[in-house]
């Protein structure tokens, strides 16, 4: 309907004065600069106070027409009327016949009178319409509101006024003959110079004022001559009919051309933006439907301004903009009236579907008719809210990592587990974000892939697979859809569940199975064997067996010793104190002092602050750097010398312990940190050990946040660096 209402006024120009409002304003506003060939001599107020009230006698003007004329000009225009012979001064018209025969460029007016149907012509006497070099009407054009925007360019045979006078100048300019002319105004009231009739009757104006110029002569005093409201008036001023023609020969000699729009253009136009606006008006929300439809007001108004200024075209847009005001009020009624009715509709659903979710709600006393249904809605739309909040809290009190993702793998949900896990502060900073980009570095055992791919989003089938992190974790990923009441698939519940502890605990129980069947056995074995080859002998009992069975009971309970400090080291509580590193590396040396001692081993301390604190454990961390120099002392020829130091390592504290043992090769660095592991068993079988020391050393520093490395060459010796953060 809007549209069929838009085509109708567009067509019709129903609304002809908005119209004429708008296309005013633009003409008004395209002021350009003049081609300074246009000057008018105006009989003004100054040339009435000098030469007397007016009409003057024409010898005056025969003066004048002298005056222009030695000045050569291309053309002079005489907008003044002489129908009649000045019988008082008969001797006058032949002055000026002759002044204006002599000038050969003078362009006379005529006026017509019309009676009823029939058109009387009302040119000049003879004697100065043979003296002219070319004659024309000057009739303007007036409007039903009383503007001046057009002139009759032709009067069939007469030309008008202004086109004379260019013929005769030989000038270029618009030939286009159509019988409206509108008229290109170049300014404001007072835009084109002037010259005052009396300055040019008493010669007080330069050589070359009208030189090559095309001169008219009019009236612009106050009570004589015609005076007109135009587009480009303002605050009440009147432009003379003198400078009216001014304004319609510059817009020729320029070929500015304004041209009324087409019907079907207006059409095209009108329709076109009415159309966008309601398209916006489907598409998007009531404000942003209300901005655009401000910004379709706007461009409506920039594409008539624009189309006039470069082609010159006067379109007719306000059809258009009555569509665009009147567009945004309909359509919101409409919708208006077709949220009332859904609201109705949902309000009845929720209440078959959902009667637990209705519970009963106090109101105001009076709301009209769509309030009440807004507000049971949104009473139950809280309830709802409620039970998000509820499932939510429930997801986010879950201890391992829970998210929620719709079918496209868009994170929904998530628990705090989850952002945790990721790194992340709060689990809203994963909503919205896709799932899989996060799962990148999660791959599972079987095919080292990612566990979760775009593939696996396709086959909406429940999976559980075992995996590991970039961070070494052994995790526990299940993936399953969700479906709603229709069994649809609506989205993907993810588990993550670090199962690295529960495994972890296994591979212990396995340790600790084989420590006691194998490990602590042998030598218990041993002292048995001893004692009942013992039973057996006779006589006192020998020293040897003795220091046997003492050193096998010694072994038996290092090797218990060490156990029981490697799982206490890495499942016991720690006690955390800040601790001087500098006084635990003192203690550890005095304490291997003896067994270095005994072999002429030196150890030396260098690059030692006095002070070196960080949060350890006490017993734990002495009992790490300890192994470490325990395993220099072992590892060290006779006679050498280990060097321990400690300096700052960015915000760490690096402990080094350096020997000058055997070395350790690349590849048995690899395996030189995992339980019961002995790297030197086959090639040095008399050194004895556990292979529990190193493991100790490294749990600690992991569970403190550090690490321990090593550097080694074999043959020239190794360096061990226990790093922990500095407190």
């Amino acid at each position: 309907m809007i549209l069929l209402l838009i085509a109708v006024l567009s067509h019709q120009r129903t609304l002809i004065a908005a119209d004429n409002l708008i296309q005013d304003f633009i003409i008004a506003s395209q002021q350009h600069s003049l081609s300074g060939k246009v000057v008018i001599v105006a009989i003004d107020d100054d040339s009435i106070a000098a030469f007397g009230r007016w009409p003057w006698r024409r010898n005056l003007h025969a003066k004048l027409v002298n005056r222009i004329s030695e000045q050569r000009p291309a053309a002079i225009g005489l907008d003044i009327l002489f129908s009649e012979a000045d019988l008082q001064h008969p001797g006058d018209d032949l002055l000026l016949a002759d002044a204006i025969r002599q000038s050969g460029v003078v362009t006379l007016p005529f006026i017509f009178n019309e009676i009823g149907q029939a058109q009387h012509v009302q040119p000049p006497t003879p004697i100065l319409a043979e003296a002219a070099a070319n004659m024309g009407h000057v009739h303007i054009k007036v409007d039903y509101d009383g503007l001046v925007r057009s002139i009759l360019k032709q009067q069939l045979p007469y030309p008008h006024f202004s086109t004379a006078v260019l013929d005769i100048s030989g000038e270029d300019y618009n030939a286009d003959m159509s019988r409206t002319y509108l008229i290109p105004y170049a300014g404001n009231v007072g835009y084109f110079p002037r010259v005052s009739y009396r300055d040019v009757i008493k010669g007080n104006i330069s050589d070359n004022t009208f030189t090559g110029k095309l001169v008219l002569v009019g009236a612009t005093a106050t009570g004589i001559g015609d005076q007109y409201a135009t587009p480009v008036s303002h605050d009440g001023q009147l432009m003379p009919g003198i400078e009216v023609l001014a304004n319609v020969i510059e817009g020729q000699l320029n070929q500015r051309i304004l041209t009324p729009a087409f019907p079907w253009q207006n059409l095209m136009l009108n329709l076109e933006f009415v159309t966008l606006a309601l398209l916006s008006f489907m598409l998007l929300s009531p404000l942003s439907a209300l901005l655009f439809n401000v910004l379709f007001f706007i461009l409506l108004f920039a594409v008539t301004y624009i189309v006039a200024i470069v082609w010159g075209i006067l379109l007719a847009p306000s059809a258009g903009f009555l569509g665009l005001i009147m567009a945004y009020p309909l359509w919101s009624w409409h919708r208006l009236d077709a949220a009332s009715r859904f609201l109705t509709a949902e309000f009845d659903s929720l209440k078959r579907d959902f009667p637990v979710l209705l519970t009963p709600h106090h109101s105001a006393s009076f709301h009209d008719f769509l309030d009440k249904r807004i507000n049971a809605l949104h009473t139950t739309t809280q309830q709802l809210r409620d039970m998000h909040r509820f499932i939510s809290d429930g997801v986010n009190g879950l201890p391992n990592p829970n998210m929620i993702c719709d079918p496209n793998g868009i994170i929904r949900i998530a628990n705090q587990a989850a952002a945790s896990y990721f790194g992340i502060n709060s689990p809203s900073a994963l909503l919205q974000q896709p799932l899989i980009p996060l799962l990148q570095s999660i791959h599972d055992h079987q095919h080292n892939q990612p566990v979760i791919n775009a593939d696996t989003l396709q086959t909406m089938q429940t999976i559980v697979v075992e995996a590991r992190d970039d961070k070494q974790r052994e995790l526990l990923v299940k993936l399953a859809p969700c479906k709603d009441a229709k069994e649809q698939h609506i989205g993907w519940i993810l588990n993550i569940v670090d199962v690295s502890k529960l495994w972890q605990a296994e591979r212990d129980r396995d340790e600790a199975f084989r420590f006691i069947t194998h490990d602590i056995r042998a030598p218990l074995s041993s002292i048995i064997s001893l004692v009942e080859l013992q039973k057996f002998t006779l006589g006192k009992i020998e020293t040897r067996w003795l220091d046997m069975i003492e050193q096998h009971a010694d072994n038996a309970l290092a090797l218990a010793d060490d156990f029981v400090q490697l799982s206490r080291a890495k499942s016991g509580h720690y006690q955390l104190s800040n601790t001087n590193l500098t006084d635990l590396l003192h203690e550890s040396i005095s304490d291997a002092w003896i067994n270095a001692h005994t072999r002429n081993i030196t150890i030396t301390l260098t690059e030692t602050p006095a002070e070196a604190y960080a949060c350890v454990d006490r017993a734990l961390f002495k009992r790490a750097i300890t192994n470490l120099l325990s395993n220099a002392v072992k590892f060290s020829p006779d006679h050498s010398t280990i060097i321990c130091s400690i300096r700052a390592a960015g915000t760490n504290w690096d402990i080094a312990v350096q020997d000058s043992g055997i070395g350790i090769s690349p590849e048995a660095q690899a395996q030189l940190f995992h339980t019961f592991s002995r790297v030197h068993q086959h090639s040095h079988p008399h050194i004895e050990g556990t292979g529990l020391g190193l493991a100790f050393v490294h749990t600690v520093a992991q569970r403190h946040h550090g690490e321990v490395t090593i550097t080694s060459t074999q043959g020239v010796g190794s360096t061990f660096h226990l790093v922990v953060p500095q407190s």
